[in-house]
């Protein structure tokens, strides 16, 4: 099975990435990084990196789940701080693979590609591990924290695909201050415990609330400011696009228009609302929570990365459909109960989690095939400059 057709393969071989610009930190940042990519050995592949550094992400969240399967609680100290090392890892490794692609004469689209899929897959273990650390627990602020960051890093990607740019923030915040703000979290978890979160705000400033607010609520808070005031700005941007300035090779074979854009972000949203109504459901039975967590999640990095494919080979995007029967299956089976719910929940995660890979693994292979090149090592050392 093939998931590439040939023109998308010529488009996507094309393809030329636009940066929507850098915030004050990243432009601080510049003279560190170009100091570090020069110290590694030319032999050391870009893709290599962006796998090494989310391989940290994925040992955190195996970590944290072990510790604590409930997603809130107290796991030893050491979590805590290993969880922040692991962002801090991720984010400084994500920003050296670029450099290290120019300096080996081994720039590609695929490396675009690889660290924009590593991303989409990075959204979910970074919020699973992060909703531990602040003791959200199972429970419909999970639902509603994860779902405000996870749509506007999504829509960020539909408005990618629209206008040919990608903004994730402004020039005073953006992914790098988001990461560091994550690493503190972890750092303070670490050294002040879980309950910090839980701390009642009223009785913290004597003050009296007709509501219960807890520390890691004003965090959600500041979340759903976010996401309603990115998602207002990015909804302004692309319906007001016009995509006849594109430039032909821009263009390409893209379904654009506002009802194209409009339709692609209602087939986005119904994804995003399914797995919404899937892990409230799992609500009543905690001991699926995990399995449940990772059905969503990783859909939602397989969807996503279809959007990244689809925009950097210049096609019609359309979500894939058997991710969205996997979740509306959880979904029925958990109102009908014709199978035992957590026994097909883990046989859906396995499901899911194999397809993904396989998905993921195929495309790599028909890119590799099309550019002559390898994933995970340079082929052409002698290329490489002494």
């Amino acid at each position: 099975m093939t998931y590439l057709s040939p023109r998308a393969l010529q488009g996507l071989k094309q393809y030329q990435y636009k940066s929507g610009g850098y915030t004050l930190l990243d432009d601080i940042h510049q003279p560190f990084w170009n100091g570090i990519v020069n110290l590694l050995p030319l032999w050391l592949a870009p893709n290599l990196i962006t796998l090494i550094g989310i391989f940290a992400l994925v040992v955190a969240y195996v970590t944290t789940l072990f510790y604590l399967p409930g997603i809130a609680g107290n796991a030893p100290r050491w979590v805590y701080y290993f969880n922040g090392f692991s962002v801090f890892w991720y984010l400084h490794l994500d920003c050296l693979d670029g450099k290290q692609a120019r300096r080996t004469k081994s720039s590609s689209p695929l490396g675009q590609l690889f660290d924009h899929g590593c991303d989409a897959l990075s959204v979910h273990l970074i919020l699973t591990v992060i909703a531990a650390t602040l003791s959200i627990g199972i429970s419909w602020k999970a639902v509603v924290g994860s779902l405000g960051i996870m749509i506007p890093w999504q829509l960020a990607h539909w408005e990618e695909y629209h206008t040919g740019m990608l903004f994730y923030g402004n020039k005073y915040w953006g992914i790098t201050e988001a990461n560091y703000l994550l690493v503190m979290l972890h750092s303070m978890t670490g050294y002040f415990g879980p309950e910090m979160w839980q701390a009642d705000v009223a009785a913290m400033l004597d003050i009296k609330l007709p509501f219960t607010l807890l520390v890691n609520d004003c965090l959600l808070m500041f979340i759903a400011f976010f996401a309603i005031s990115y998602s207002l700005a990015a909804f302004y941007r692309v319906l007001n696009v016009d995509q006849v300035t594109l430039p032909p090779q821009e263009r390409g074979h893209k379904a654009l228009g506002r009802g194209n854009a409009i339709g692609h972000l209602i087939s986005l949203q119904t994804v995003n609302t399914l797995g919404g109504i899937m892990l409230f459901l799992c609500l009543k039975t905690p001991i699926v929570a995990p399995a449940v967590n990772a059905i969503f999640g990783i859909i939602y990095a397989q969807q996503s990365t279809k959007l990244i494919i689809d925009h950097m080979s210049k096609e019609p995007f359309s979500v894939l459909l058997w991710p969205l029967i996997a979740m509306a299956i959880v979904c029925l089976n958990s109102l009908l109960n014709v199978v035992h719910f957590e026994v097909s929940c883990w046989v859906v995660a396995v499901f899911v989690v194999t397809g993904y890979l396989a998905y993921i693994v195929q495309n790599i292979n028909e890119i590799c095939r099309y550019l002559g090149i390898n994933c995970l090592t340079l082929k052409h050392l002698e290329a490489v400059p002494k």
